[in-house]
């Protein structure tokens, strides 16, 4: 029968440990204020560990959002919310880049949905006043008039509130 060789396997080396998700997503917020695209690659990063970390879509889909990538800007809005539908802020961004997208009526049902979830949401009053005001005025509607002062005045008190 054949011969059969033994190697010498040298000392164990233990294995080197990788960077893991959620260090990829602190090194995102890290590059955020300085090199968006860096921050870019490391929420990627992040994702291709941990595709289930929402605040990393979120952070990645306003990156895009900024750069004008506005489809997968919402992608990735989308793709938070399937993980926290329950996160205000995952609902305004999503309204901001579906009303970027030329979606208002969307974008109306989103920011209400984060204000069910965060009254307290001063901007997402103030663009649902805007946009409501505006189709109060062209359809000649005092109600939905009234529905946009309504959220004009809260926007206003939640502003005075934060400064």
């Amino acid at each position: 029968m054949g011969d059969i060789v033994k190697l010498k396997l040298g000392p164990r080396r233990g294995l080197r440990k990788g960077t893991s998700a959620l260090d990829w997503y602190e090194r995102g917020c890290a590059l955020e204020g300085h090199d968006a695209d860096a921050a870019i690659h490391a929420y990627r990063r992040a994702l291709a560990g941990r595709p289930d970390l929402a605040d990393a879509h979120n952070n990645l889909g306003r990156l895009l959002h900024d750069r004008g990538e506005l489809g997968a800007a919402e992608a990735h809005y989308r793709l938070a919310l399937c993980i926290g539908r329950d996160v205000a802020l995952y609902w305004f961004n999503l309204g901001v880049v579906i009303e970027d997208r030329g979606r208002t009526s969307e974008a109306i049902a989103c920011y209400e949905q984060a204000l069910t979830y965060d009254a307290t949401l001063a901007d997402a009053h103030f663009n649902l006043a805007r946009h409501i005001e505006r189709a109060a005025l062209s359809a000649g509607d005092e109600v939905m008039l009234r529905r946009a002062i309504r959220h004009l005045k809260q926007y206003r008190a939640l502003a005075r509130a934060l400064g």
